[in-house]
């Protein structure tokens, strides 16, 4: 084989190697959609030791709840379920559907007025004026949050806040 064919070869194969792993690379991180530090994953709904449970594809296991389908305005999963699951930064679960049945997140910045522990809502501060909404789990989603600061909050399609952050004001 002259160097000339082998250089076309090889940059042939280079080319398609850099054609297929790109959108397999986007597909493996998520979609725009999803909140910074956030990824995504399809898995089935399996039974283990009597406990429903998701599969991440690096293996971790993560037991599911009844009452987080319910939080969300959804059915409790079933195993054989084929779903769609959104993990946070910490590798919690804080979003999951059917696949082909996923939901629209929104995003809300504001000035953090109140955390109502009691009854689980957040008060904003936002261009729109004050707005509550209602917590899905406070914990370590508002750790460490002072009120005055400026805060993201996610919201899924029920408008329950499912996720927060300090405000990303750099555009980082």
């Amino acid at each position: 084989m002259n160097c000339q064919t082998f250089r076309c070869l090889a940059l042939a194969t280079v080319l398609a190697a850099f054609s297929i792993a790109s959108p397999v690379a986007h597909a493996a991180t998520g979609s725009e959609h999803l909140a910074q530090g956030h990824t995504q994953f399809a898995s089935v709904v399996t039974k283990k030791a009597g406990a429903l449970v998701v599969t991440t594809p690096n293996g971790a296991i993560h037991q599911l709840n009844a009452n987080m389908a319910r939080r969300h305005g959804q059915e409790p999963f079933k195993a054989g379920d084929e779903v769609i699951v959104v993990l946070d930064e910490n590798n919690y679960i804080v979003d999951m559907h059917l696949k082909g049945k996923e939901g629209t997140h929104r995003q809300v910045t504001g000035k953090l007025i109140h955390v109502g522990r009691m009854n689980k809502q957040i008060k904003l501060q936002t261009p729109d004026g004050e707005q509550v909404f209602p917590l899905a789990e406070e914990g370590q989603k508002t750790k460490g949050m002072e009120e005055g600061e400026l805060v993201t909050v996610e919201l899924n399609e029920a408008g329950t806040v499912i996720d927060m952050h300090r405000a990303d004001i750099g555009g980082h």
